[in-house]
């Protein structure tokens, strides 16, 4: 596990509001997306108290001013603790209570409710979607939207070794090699949950974690 995911969980898991932050495992991942994608516009649906929007304030950082992020966040609480949370970056997301109309984004981060079903022509080409956690109905209304709209995309779902919940990658417009490395890892993945569910253990579902 990435250390520097661990603090930072651990970080947010002592403020007001923790109950439903991100795993350390998703934000490793999405730091590690974040390097790997290089994206110059964020879209980063549910806010929360801030702990993906700290990942992305700190790559906006490194990027100096070469990439820009909106987080979205319509609760008001959330809204408040967010700014608390985030007010050591200069460099931060701008925060709105709602998407943003007519705007193009590389990467969105999907972490909660907020986007509405129509939404999705937010993706920019070959435009990428994290996904934190499983997500099922939005996942499910934006492949009904790439299909529509006759967009090809690749998915895959990445999991911790102990097979929590972890978190789903699309990307648009992939190219063929990006098409084999995301079956190849929903593969593996799938060869992994299969002991797992063998031997009792959930898949994909939050662990119970001590209070802090």
């Amino acid at each position: 596990m990435d250390d520097d995911a661990l603090a930072l969980h651990a970080r947010f898991r002592a403020l007001p509001g923790s109950e439903q932050i991100a795993s350390p495992f998703a934000i490793g991942m999405l730091r590690q997306w974040l390097w790997t994608r290089a994206p110059r516009r964020i879209l980063e649906v549910g806010g929360g108290i801030g702990a993906l929007s700290w990942v992305i304030a700190d790559y906006l950082t490194y990027l100096c001013g070469y990439a820009e992020a909106v987080s979205v966040e319509d609760d008001p609480w959330c809204r408040e603790q967010w700014e608390r949370n985030l007010a050591p970056w200069l460099r931060r997301p701008i925060l709105f209570d709602k998407v943003p109309a007519y705007e193009f984004y590389d990467l969105v981060v999907l972490d909660g409710s907020q986007m509405p079903p129509d939404g999705w022509a937010c993706l920019a080409p070959r435009a990428s979607v994290f996904v934190e956690g499983n997500r099922r109905g939005q996942r499910a209304e934006l492949r009904a939207f790439l299909g529509a709209a006759k967009r090809p995309f690749a998915e895959t779902p990445a999991r911790p070794p102990d097979r929590t919940k972890g978190i789903w990658l699309l990307l648009t417009e992939p190219s063929w090699w990006e098409r084999a490395c995301f079956a190849a890892n929903r593969i593996e993945q799938w060869g992994r949950d299969v002991p797992a569910r063998v031997h009792g253990r959930p898949v994909g579902k939050r662990c119970a974690l001590a209070p802090a």
